[in-house]
């Protein structure tokens, strides 16, 4: 269970990397090509990504319940 979640977020770490090299090779082509159309830069909406301390409050949770498991008498 704990490597599958470890080989999940190394996935999604390449999937991110690969998008956002996606968008730079596009950027990169306008500014070349034809820098007059470079799209405007537009920050991305900070709101919508979960605030840092609630991704650690949700690994302790899956932490905490790991230990309880393991702690739990019986085969």
């Amino acid at each position: 269970m704990i490597l599958r979640g470890a080989a999940a977020r190394r996935r999604a770490g390449i999937e991110a990397a690969r998008a956002l090299n996606h968008h730079l090779a596009g950027l990169v082509a306008f500014a070349f090509h034809d820098p007059q159309n470079l799209p405007e830069f537009r920050p991305d909406d900070a709101a919508a990504a979960p605030p840092q301390g609630a991704r650690e409050v949700d690994h302790e949770r899956v932490r905490g319940a790991l230990i309880a498991m393991a702690l739990r008498p019986g085969p």
